[in-house]
Parts: C-alpha cells; sequence; structure tokens
C-alpha cells in the first residue's frame, strides 16, 4: 500500500499581505508616473505656446524690416494675439534722422511658465532716405 504524501501548507502561491504590498507599491510607482505624465504635457505645451511666440517676434521683425525707412514712425503700438493669447507690442524710436530703435516685445498672457521675449534691433539710412527714387 502506498502512504499519503504529505504536503506541507508552504507548497505555492502568495499571502494576502504579499500581495497587499505589491499592490502597494504598484499604486505608488502609478501615482508618481501619472503626476509625470501631467508635468510633461504641461511642458509640452508651454513649448508649444514658446515656439509660435517666437514665430509671433520673428514675423513682426521680418515685417518691420521690410517697411520703408519712411514709414516707420516713432511711437508704440500693441495687438492682442487670439492663439496663443499674447500681445505684442512695437515700439520705435527716433535716435536721429538717420537711425531708428525697434523694440518689439510678445508678453504670454495665458501661461505662466511663459516669459516675455523682447528683441531691439537698429534700421539705419544712407544718402537722401529714398534708396529706390521713387520721388
Amino acid at each position: 500500500m502506498t502512504k499519503p504524501i504529505c504536503t506541507s501548507r508552504k507548497t505555492g502561491g502568495f499571502t494576502l499581505i504579499e500581495v497587499m504590498v505589491s499592490m502597494t507599491i504598484l499604486s505608488v510607482g502609478s501615482l508618481a508616473l501619472g503626476s509625470m505624465l501631467v508635468r510633461a504635457t504641461r511642458q509640452a505645451g508651454a513649448t508649444s505656446t514658446g515656439s509660435q511666440q517666437t514665430a509671433q517676434l520673428s514675423g513682426e521683425i521680418s515685417r518691420m524690416q521690410a517697411l520703408p525707412f519712411d514709414q516707420l514712425s516713432a511711437g508704440t503700438t500693441c495687438v492682442t494675439i487670439a492663439h496663443p493669447a499674447a500681445q505684442r507690442c512695437t515700439t520705435i524710436n527716433n535716435v536721429s534722422t538717420k537711425v531708428k530703435q525697434v523694440t518689439v516685445v510678445v508678453t504670454p498672457s495665458d501661461n505662466l511658465l511663459l516669459h516675455p521675449i523682447t528683441t531691439t534691433f537698429t534700421r539705419t539710412i544712407s544718402g537722401n532716405g529714398n534708396p529706390l527714387k521713387t520721388q
């Protein structure tokens, strides 16, 4: 006759405490990954807005450089931009009759992670101020 084989209670499986500890570790890790995902999404949005802000600045600089020197009148002009929400201000100062200083500032209004971008350049003219001799 064969004897029955005795098995101990520790033959396999996990205890309830082991399962609960591993679930706790997994949930803490998931929360950490979730918060990193939220921060990465917010940063990606700020980067996209920053790129658009730089494009706005570049476009305004190109426009100011393309204008004839005589059409650059001294003063400040501000425009509100819808998307991304920002304000673009252009200031033109007469340094002399042949030199004008142009400052362009793009200030974001909906994203606290971004700061205003400012650039300043100088426009000069030589001769009589009419290089194309249209008059």
